[in-house]
């Protein structure tokens, strides 16, 4: 039996399952032979004893007289009394015929005064425990091995089985005994057949036992199996109970069939922020209460699992709806929405759910369940990388776009090895004077053939591949070095800022990563400004804060980038410990013609004067823009009235001109 084909968990009980019904054959075969072995001496005994009765009767009134004359001679001088022959013939006439070896008289003394082999007359047995309570009347037999010798030996000499028995001249008396007759019976035969239905029992037994062991490991393989196929945190069926209930589904019994099934498939997103955050515990708290969530949706009695990761997927059936797919998929997709606008409340911390839904719908089973299942992902994926909480239904050649992304993230792999990453600086003027007082870093791809690769195009491939840390780690210390450098070459005041990821934010070790750079680059830390984003600052508020009151003890300048086009509140925004708001660009670059994003403007500003914040305006491009942005307040302003994002050549010499 090889334990290893056993599932980990179970090996140990089953080993000792395997042993206990092992030793339980092997105790049922002993306790077997022990009993018919028990039956064997006990049967032996009284035939010992009805030998020795024969012989005692016959003998003892013939020879009383002798023996006792013979309990007075010495051990060495019996062998010589004149009727030990005489008693020799009557023995071996009385015992001819009957399955006895050989036969003892052993006077009152307990010496041997007669024996069927010769060399054994005269042996003083007295000490012998079994003599001794023979000779005070009490008759016992024993079952012993032993070799025949002497006038009954075979041609062998080999060991035989003999049950050797102990009968006193007068059984049942008490008191001295003028003899003890010692008879050893040959069982050899009958212990041969005791021993091998000994065997037989054994192997029955074990057997046995091995047909239980068979049957509890199927048993529990089937439950390991099971537990397999449901999902430990969730308690919910996984990806092949999945694909077995469309097929099920598909198959129908032809009595109601859909007219259309597909996949729904969920990606909760940002868990590993909430375990960097809070701790695994959490993030699989979230899981569960999503779980909890989704199974209130009416689509989950068609059937709701867990596909591992950060994903779920619900069965969709529909059975005659005039929806088209794409009012089908809306629908459900919004139902799945609705269940997570109120944020997860996990152990005291409010996590709001970051959702990408892909769909995937097809007709009278004219795809299978995994390719239906394929195409669901896909969608997923696609509506991951277009921004948080948006859905997709599934069109014929959306995986091209998916094979493109691998291609460009084996790309993204390549260009980091090969130093094909740069970072180019967009000057911050003041908006009073105009004067370049800091910057802002930015990344690009110097592509061998595609030239300069903006980062919309690559930044979320970064994102999802997990690169976006090593890129972020470089463009930090490449801008924060070079601030250094201009610091002393340029101007002194000059600052600079750099845009931190989600995933960066929830490296552990970011504080000291930040520190260590500032330090390895002789930047002081009021040179430089973290810029996150208002989204992530809502999805994670307790986290972000923690971090972020951790930057300003370090004396980083903490920015909100991209300030009125995410979702936090304004209680939120108070306990946040920020520095700096910049307006998106999108209100500046209508604000000065359109009241609406004007308005949005203006209230930006007079929250930042309420916070006693330091106010940016991106997206200046036109006189017009930096005239309302300074107007409003705004302390600082960026755009391409000013500069584009440049290189450090150019950047150097566009300072010294300005």
């Amino acid at each position: 039996m090889d334990m290893r084909s056993i599932p980990s968990r179970y090996q140990t009980p089953a080993a000792a399952l395997f042993t206990l019904l092992l030793g339980a054959a092997w105790l049922t075969a002993w306790g077997w032979k022990q009993q018919a072995t028990n039956g064997i001496v006990e049967r032996e005994l009284q035939r010992s004893i009805a030998v020795a009765t024969g012989l005692s009767n016959l003998l003892m009134p013939r020879y009383l007289i002798d023996l006792r004359r013979a309990s007075g001679t010495p051990a060495d001088a019996v062998a010589k009394l004149d009727f030990l022959k005489a008693l020799g013939d009557d023995v071996t006439d009385q015992i001819r015929g009957q399955r006895v070896a050989r036969v003892e008289i052993h006077d009152s003394r307990g010496v041997v005064i007669f024996s069927t082999e010769q060399r054994a007359i005269g042996r003083d047995q007295s000490q012998d425990p079994a003599i001794r309570r023979a000779l005070r009347g009490e008759a016992q037999a024993s079952l012993t091995r032993g070799t025949r010798t002497g006038a009954l030996a075979d041609a062998t000499g080999g060991g035989r089985d003999l049950v050797r028995a102990f009968v006193p001249a007068n059984p049942g008396m008490p008191g001295k005994q003028d003899a003890v007759f010692e008879v050893y019976a040959d069982v050899s035969e009958i212990m041969a057949d005791v021993r091998q239905e000994a065997h037989t029992v054994w192997a029955v037994a074990n057997l046995a036992g091995l047909t239980v062991f068979g049957v509890a490991l199927m048993i529990l393989r089937r439950a390991e199996e099971e537990q397999r196929r449901k999902d430990a945190i969730t308690g919910l069926p996984g990806r092949e109970s999945a694909i077995a209930a469309m097929a099920e589904m598909q198959k129908a019994d032809g009595k109601d069939p859909p007219i259309r099934s597909g996949w729904l498939i969920v990606g909760v997103q940002r868990l590993r922020q909430v375990s960097a955050a809070y701790g695994h515990r959490t993030a699989d708290d979230v899981l569960r209460q999503a779980a909890a969530r989704l199974q209130t949706l009416p689509e989950a009695k068609s059937g709701l699992f867990r596909l591992g990761g950060e994903a779920f997927a619900l069965l969709i059936v529909d059975r005659g709806t005039t929806d088209t797919d794409e009012e089908l998929a809306e629908r459900f997709a919004r139902g799945v929405i609705g269940c997570f606008e109120a944020p997860i409340d996990c152990e005291g911390h409010a996590v709001v759910a970051d959702l990408a839904i892909g769909i995937a719908l097809g007709r009278d089973g004219d795809a299978s369940p995994e390719d239906l299942m394929n195409r669901a992902e896909v969608s997923m994926t696609e509506a991951k990388r277009q921004g948080s909480g948006r859905w997709l239904l599934y069109v014929p050649g959306l995986e091209q776009g998916v094979r493109d992304r691998l291609q460009s993230m084996g790309g993204l792999r390549e260009a980091l090895e090969r130093n094909q990453f740069q970072v180019y600086y967009q000057p911050l003027v003041d908006a009073g004077s105009r004067a370049w007082i800091g910057c802002e870093a930015l990344l690009r791809w110097k592509h061998p053939v595609k030239g300069v690769v903006l980062p919309d195009s690559f930044i979320p491939l970064l994102e999802e591949t997990g690169l976006i840390v090593e890129v972020g780690r470089f463009v930090l210390h490449e801008a924060c070095r070079q601030a250094a450098a201009w610091r002393r070459n340029l101007s002194p005041q000059l600052t600079v800022s750099v845009n931190l990821s989600a995933r960066q934010f929830a490296d552990p070790d970011l504080l000291e990563r930040i520190r260590q750079v500032l330090v390895e680059t002789q930047l002081p830390a009021e040179a430089l400004t973290i810029e996150v984003t208002e989204t992530f600052l809502a999805l994670e508020p307790e986290y972000a804060a923690s971090v972020l009151a951790n930057l300003r003890k370090l004396g980083v300048a903490v920015a909100i980038d991209d300030f009125g086009v995410g979702y936090s509140s304004l209680s939120s925004l108070r306990r946040l410990p920020v520095d700096i708001l910049k307006i998106d660009r999108s209100f500046v670059t209508q604000a000065p013609h359109d009241p609406v994003d004007a308005s949005i403007a203006q209230a930006i500003a007079a929250l930042a004067r309420g916070l006693d914040l330091t106010l940016v305006a991106e997206g200046v491009e036109t006189e017009a823009h930096a005239d309302f942005t300074r107007n409003i307040g705004c302390d600082k302003l960026q755009g391409y009235l000013f500069a584009k994002p440049l290189d450090v050549a150019t950047f150097e010499a566009a300072f010294r001109n300005s």
